[in-house]
């Protein structure tokens, strides 16, 4: 949360910072908040915001958080002991050893302070499990420790196992006093109803692509962004920062984009030899990856599409189609499930190639 000085310090969003903003002037702030939308468009950048504003010891004339006191720096530094972040957790360490000990507590701390895209999904956990849910609620009976309020923010909210949802259900419907819940997600049907009725849903949309080029410009070195390819990455962005950062690494871009090729020939030779290869090669991808590569894909059948909107509509309706048909892929390979990742994609080619014109 490096920079982060309020609500100033989000970029886009005007609609949901606006209701943020007047929901704290006038005192009603939500205990419950959904923060529904894309991935890597700033959603848990506001939520951050939101709880720095509520506990700033010095707020500005606007009611914004000053970005300066104690409370406003500790929250910026992910230190502050009231803004709890629950989300996945790395795959068990050894814990038979004082050192071991030593190196959970410093991956948590990493874990914490690092953006989720950075993180290698092999690193993780499939979901938040019950363990933490227990030991979250057994910190609830307690007042906040410095901040006039407590936040707990959820990352991939989605991530919930049933049984660790609905233990969360009753504190969600009787908040502690001075304690407010933000779940963020990208799929918010992917939740249970009952947890999305106890919220207050704030949707997000894509960003602006100056808004997008700003934040990159702005945390180009914390970020590791090279100031002369922020054009290139606002464009394979789409409108999310978090996507453009997926293609920092100029080589790895390469690579995957390589791959793309790769299936693209394969549909043209309609070989179903090379779509097992490429099945069993895409399988070893790390996921990050992957999904690039099923990004670029999308991005290739959209502007195709695009292109032959007029001239050859019954070609522009053969890559829309394929455009879906690789969004359904993503969606898949993104469910609370662990598929098998070879066969979807290889199912995703023979789509693919039977949707030929």
């Amino acid at each position: 949360m490096a920079g982060l000085a309020g609500f100033r310090s989000v970029r886009g969003h005007d609609a949901a910072v606006s209701l943020l903003r007047r929901a704290i002037a006038n005192d009603r702030v939500s205990s419950v908040y959904l923060f529904a939308g894309p991935a890597g468009v700033g959603k848990d950048r506001l939520a951050h915001a939101l709880a720095q504003t509520m506990n700033c010891r010095a707020r500005t004339d606007d009611g914004d958080a000053c970005g300066a006191c104690e409370i406003c720096l500790k929250t910026a530094r992910a230190m502050h002991p009231d803004v709890i972040v629950l989300q996945r957790e790395l795959k068990d360490p050894p814990k038979d050893a004082a050192r071991d000990n030593a190196r959970d507590r410093a991956e948590a701390e990493a874990l914490r302070t690092r953006r989720r895209e950075e993180i290698p999904e092999a690193d993780l956990r499939q979901n938040i499990t019950v363990e933490q849910i227990e030991e979250l609620l057994t910190r609830m009976p307690f007042r906040p420790h410095e901040g006039a309020t407590r936040w707990v923010i959820f990352r991939e909210a989605d991530r919930l196992l049933p049984a660790a949802a609905n233990k969360l259900l009753k504190t969600l419907e009787e908040p502690p006093r001075d304690t407010h819940f933000v779940l963020v997600t990208a799929r918010p049907s992917a939740l249970l109803t009952t947890i999305r009725s106890r919220c207050q849903t704030v949707r997000f949309g894509l960003l602006a692509p100056d808004d997008v080029a700003a934040v990159l410009r702005d945390g180009a070195e914390s970020l590791s962004v090279d100031p002369a390819h922020i054009d290139d990455l606002v464009a394979l962005g789409d409108g999310s920062v978090g996507r453009a950062l997926e293609f920092r690494d100029r080589e790895a871009h390469k690579a995957r984009q390589a791959m793309v090729d790769e299936v693209l020939n394969a549909l043209r030779a309609g070989s179903p030899g090379v779509y097992v290869t490429l099945g069993e090669r895409a399988k070893e991808l790390d996921r990050h990856d992957l999904d690039t590569v099923l990004l670029l894909l999308q991005r290739y059948f959209r502007h195709e599409a695009l292109q032959h909107a007029s001239a050859r509509p019954r070609q522009a309706a053969v890559n829309a189609a394929r455009a879906d048909i690789v969004r359904d892929t993503q969606s898949l390979l993104d469910g609370g499930a662990t598929p098998n990742v070879q066969l979807v994609l290889q199912a995703m080619l023979v789509r693919l190639r039977e949707a030929r014109a």
